[in-house]
């Protein structure tokens, strides 16, 4: 039966190296179209790049051993042996890009640099020994070449395996956990464990190569046991990856539909909070208000009353205006207090008093919306409170200079400062600058003086008595840069404020 098998696939090695190689390819092809059409906030969907350079590297490394067979009956030796260099680069660049799938599915326990220039290095030092070895290489070695490929699996393979085994548990706990799907979260096990296989197949059965283990435990040792060839166990691993890190985008389904119920329960509630504040304004506080004049009607009604009556005055008509004066303070204190509720139910809607927390909503909802990393920044001390009018101008300049980073300048991140200044803790002027930068392609100068919506910038920025300034160069993005100096003011009102409330608030 084992040499039946070995009889079989010895003659159907090339299509064995081609399924293997297609089964990668799928996995690439999958993953790249998934970070293509839907970017994610889940960490999980800043690892699909790596997984599609990972599978598509590991198919052209495979087909290799296809093309390169097919070409030695035609080409001398020296370019066949260049060609085994170079799919000995290959296999370096999937191992190395796999290290760095491993690096970014662990984070945040390493450093988010670490899953570029960990691999990065990798690259180059391997490839300058590559390079040394092939110079002192003369003819063709396939033993030499073997032996550099198990130490490439061994040294490299190995453990980045192993590690993205870890990682996709890790993000199985930490990502997909909080969507409380079971489901999700055992398909990203399964995952795990098809990459500890890989790991197996992948950097412990390598080739045979002069040194312990290779002499031992290698793929044609394994051949030569059950007459099957390492390609179809790796095949078949590879399947098994492919096949659960694709049910595993279901994460990403659920993570849309949730941000969708989650944006329309937003909307609804702002819209029945603006309109409880509007039934309010328009019906409550008016009828309070006219209740307010008919007593301040009664009020002076009774004081010339008492003019005609008596010189000195009729006790009962004074203890009927101290009772005309409290009813008119209630009504005063209820208005104020219906005011105060509006300002609560609207300032969910356009912002809330904290500029910094207005501030932050907008960020979070361009991040939600356009999928671009945004970082948010906030300094200095925050002693001050802007009228809201001021709030929305300053909103709406952010969101214009947000809106023009995600039609136009092709950015990868974006950032927004504020920044408060001069912070003494008295009434007097402080300093706030709000600054909004990206990494696009920029613009020209005369590119910077046209359209409607910088002009709309400009003139809200008028209306703050504040300096607008932009800053752009093609190629080094965009930065909007807005300061306005404001005034601390003191909360409360006067008593004679209190008195006339009434009348200045039609």
């Amino acid at each position: 039966m084992v040499e039946t098998l070995k009889v079989f696939f010895t003659i159907n090695d090339t299509i064995v190296q081609f399924v293997h190689g297609q089964v990668f390819f799928a996995l690439a092809m999958m993953m790249g179209v998934q970070w293509f059409i839907q970017r994610s906030r889940l960490e999980l969907g800043r690892a699909l790049p790596w997984l599609a350079a990972f599978g598509a590297l590991e198919a052209v490394g495979v087909w290799g051993n296809v093309f390169i067979p097919i070409q030695q009956r035609l080409l001398p030796p020296d370019i066949i042996q260049n060609l085994r260099f170079l799919q000995l680069v290959v296999h370096l660049l999937t191992f190395a890009t796999l290290l760095g799938l491993g690096l970014r599915l662990s984070e945040p326990a390493v450093p988010s640099w670490a899953a570029l220039y960990v691999p990065l290095v990798i690259v180059l030092v391997f490839t300058a020994v590559l390079a040394t070895n092939r110079a002192l290489v003369s003819g063709v070695d396939a033993v030499n070449n073997a032996t550099m490929e198990a130490l490439l699996r061994y040294g490299l393979c190995l453990p980045s395996a192993l590690l993205v085994a870890y990682g996709l548990r890790l993000q199985a706990g930490r990502l997909v956990g909080p969507l409380k799907n079971n489901h999700l979260i055992n398909v990203l096990r399964v995952a795990g464990f098809g990459f500890v296989f890989y790991a197996l197949f992948e950097g412990v059965f390598v080739p045979q190569a002069p040194f312990w283990p290779a002499t031992d435990v290698n793929a044609e040792r394994l051949f030569e046991l059950t007459g099957i060839p390492i390609g179809i166990y790796r095949s078949v691993v590879g399947a098994v990856i492919a096949s659960f890190l694709f049910l595993s985008m279901d994460a990403f389904r659920i993570e849309r539909e949730r941000l969708n119920e989650e944006l329309q329960r937003q909307q609804s509630l702002m819209a029945e909070r603006e309109r409880i504040s509007r039934d309010l304004h328009d019906g409550t506080i008016q009828s309070i208000y006219a209740a307010g004049l008919m007593v301040e009607d009664l009020r002076h009604s009774l004081s010339r009353l008492s003019e005609h009556v008596s010189t000195t005055g009729d006790p009962l008509l004074g203890h009927m205006r101290g009772q005309l004066d409290a009813i008119l303070r209630v009504l005063n204190k209820t208005n104020e207090e219906i005011r105060s509720y509006i300002y609560d139910l609207r300032r969910s809607v356009v912002g809330d008093e904290d500029l910094s927390r207005g501030l932050l909503d907008i960020v979070t909802e361009f991040r939600m919306r356009t999928a671009i990393p945004t970082d948010w920044h906030v300094q200095g001390c925050r002693a001050i409170t802007l009228p809201a009018e001021q709030r929305q101008h300053i909103y709406q300049i952010v969101r214009e200079a947000l809106s023009n980073i995600a039609r136009h300048a092709a950015a990868t991140r974006a950032w927004v400062e504020l920044r408060y200044d001069d912070c003494n803790g008295d009434a007097r002027a402080q300093r706030i600058q709000v600054r909004v930068r990206d990494n696009g392609k920029g613009f020209t100068q005369p590119t910077l003086v046209t359209g409607r919506g910088l002009s709309n910038m400009r003139e809200r920025a008028a209306l703050l008595k504040a300096n607008l300034e932009l800053e752009s160069e093609p190629g080094k993005g965009t930065t909007v840069t807005l300061t306005i100096v404001a005034e601390s003011r003191q909360s409360g009102y006067s008593q004679q404020d209190k008195q006339s409330l009434l009348i200045g608030n039609r």
